[in-house]
């Protein structure tokens, strides 16, 4: 029951690759109804030539591939198309659901694909680049991996250089990493390669579930992690779609490997169910709190996400079957040395937190995970205001208010100072994302009663104004990139400005805030986000969006 939204992705997924399919015109049915013998000489895909198989000719994958592995089937008229692309993701995520629900069954398993494999090779040349280049690509990544999302519990540097089969990294991941080196990469040779680096990751990605049930554990782990360096770099691009489609894979993979249930006080309840018990237990506390760490970066991603567009969310806390009951994460590393006797058992985690009960939460990546619980359930509950609602929903209603705001206030208390000078920038960074996300979280919450109540519309200034001191305090040349959530969180802050500039000129009476304070608050947003709009296609939307909103409230004075 729990893979009900893996399900519910792979439905719409389908809907829309067969509303692009569709039959238009006779030229395109007729196709649809060629027969399915050997193809036309010349017609054959590049992956059944290679293997001097018989190839049916169906487009966008062939029999004989659909029934191997979809992702190796490209034709040589052209590269792949977006439906071909999905297609292929359809099959694939198909496939490790089948796997996860039925370990035994080895008839759907997938191919890792290894530069030292005897399989076939990929449908593109790999690129051929020199090592100094591959270790130009890492340095420029490698300080800046945790702001990616990086979770796996060892060392990022140790790992790429290591000999060792178990602590080398896998395919889907290396190629990810090469792909966001690019991106950062100063160098112009190197950040031209992002389209090929892109090709490639999409490549091991899709094939990079080991055939070894003995690695699957870990192959999740990194096809996971994986997931997530792409979706990032989508999300950076302004490429939103894909980049959530990349989300939502990672997320069917974790709920479908039960991440979700680790350590559950009631995992008795699910024995049995599909996933629950699809991978062995872990062998190590570094192999449980990569797992656990998993789940709860793909939550991060997905409730920031989900929330900034106003889309339901992939994971329904509220559902047994899907709901939180894993412990709160370490940070990446912290596993080896921390020590969990296997009576520690937790359940209902979230909504534990969401009803201000005490926790042990407090690494970055367990107060990140809260922050962005904070502001995708602000922003639900923003949604759902009703001003004429009865007395029982209103009762509801206003305790989730409540509960919502204690749970805000209590976060902002025990948040690291950014005035820390003990604190490295790499922790300097990840601390200003958890701030903005709380801070922008209570401008939510506040602003579904900053119309009727004064109170309100003072916290939700007074939020927006801490977002712009946090930024007036850090030194922002040690940014080179931002998660681009960030976009969204500025894009939201100036609007508090501009919307009480608006209200200045339209009532003519004093606002809050001085006119000239409230301006000069937008422009330092703005030019906060160009600094990075140059390298983020979202971020410059968004400043696009905020720059039109604040020309026009001023136009009106």
């Amino acid at each position: 029951m729990h893979l009900i939204t893996a399900y519910n992705h792979l439905a719409k997924h389908r809907a829309y690759i067969t509303s692009r399919t569709r039959p238009t015109d006779t030229s395109r049915t007729h196709m649809s109804r060629a027969p399915t013998g050997r193809s036309v000489k010349g017609t054959a895909c590049i992956n059944c030539r290679q293997r001097k198989i018989r190839c049916d000719g169906k487009r966008p994958v062939c029999g004989s591939c659909s029934a191997s592995l979809p992702s190796a089937c490209r034709y040589s008229d052209g590269s792949a198309s977006v439906d071909q692309r999905l297609q292929e993701e359809i099959a694939i995520l198909e496939t490790r659901l089948h796997q996860l629900e039925n370990p035994n069954d080895t008839s759907r398993t997938l191919t890792l694909h290894a530069t030292t494999s005897s399989t076939s090779p990929p449908p593109h040349a790999p690129l051929n680049i020199s090592l100094n280049m591959r270790q130009a690509l890492f340095r420029s990544f490698l300080p800046y991996s945790f702001e990616f999302g990086f979770f796996l519990d060892y060392s990022l540097s140790s790992s790429l250089s290591s000999s060792s089969s178990s602590d080398q990294l896998f395919p889907s991941i290396l190629s990810a990493c090469q792909l966001l080196g690019a991106y950062l990469s100063p160098v112009n040779e190197l950040s031209a390669l992002q389209s090929a680096f892109l090709s490639q990751a999409l490549f091991d990605v899709s094939a990079g579930l080991s055939r070894d049930p003995t690695q699957l554990a870990r192959s999740i782990v990194h096809c996971v992690q994986a997931e997530i360096f792409l979706a990032q770099y989508f999300f950076v691009n302004g490429r939103t779609l894909e980049g959530k489609y990349r989300i939502s894979n990672a997320v069917s993979m974790v709920l479908g490997a039960g991440f979700h249930k680790i350590r559950s006080a009631d995992a008795y309840v699910f024995q049995g169910r599909a996933g629950m018990h699809s991978l062995p237990p872990s062998v190590h506390p570094g192999e449980e709190g990569e797992r656990i760490n998993a789940l709860w970066q793909v939550l991060i991603m997905n409730a920031c996400w989900t929330a900034a567009d106003s889309s339901s969310s992939n994971i329904a806390y509220d559902v047994p079957e899907s709901r939180i009951d894993t412990p709160w994460p370490l940070d990446s590393g912290s596993y080896s040395q921390a020590s969990f006797p296997e009576s520690i058992q937790s359940s209902h985690t979230i909504q534990s937190f969401l009803s201000n009960i005490p926790d042990n939460g407090r690494s970055f990546l367990a107060i990140h995970a809260k922050a962005a619980i904070l502001f995708e359930r602000t922003s639900l509950l923003h949604h759902q205001y009703r001003p004429n609602m009865n007395l029982a929903d209103a009762t509801r209603f206003q305790q989730t208010f409540n509960n919502l705001n204690s749970a805000i206030n209590n976060m902002a208390a025990i948040l690291p100072p950014l005035s820390d000078h003990t604190l490295s920038r790499s922790t300097i960074r990840r601390l200003l994302i958890i701030h903005t996300l709380c801070r922008v979280a209570s401008i939510l919450l506040h602003g579904i009663f900053e119309q009727r109540d004064p109170t309100s519309l003072g916290q939700v200034i007074t939020a927006a104004e801490s977002v712009v001191m946090l930024f007036r305090s850090v030194n922002l040349t040690d940014f080179p990139f931002i998660d681009p959530i960030m976009g969204h969180l500025w894009m939201t802050t100036a609007n508090v400005f501009i919307k009480e500039i608006r209200l200045h000129f339209a009532t003519r009476m004093p606002r809050r805030l001085p006119l000239n304070e409230m301006r000069d608050s937008v422009e330092f947003i703005m030019a906060t986000m160009q600094i990075f709009a140059p390298k983020s296609s979202f971020i410059e939307r968004q400043l696009m969006h905020a720059r039109q909103s604040y020309m026009t409230s001023i136009s009106t004075q």
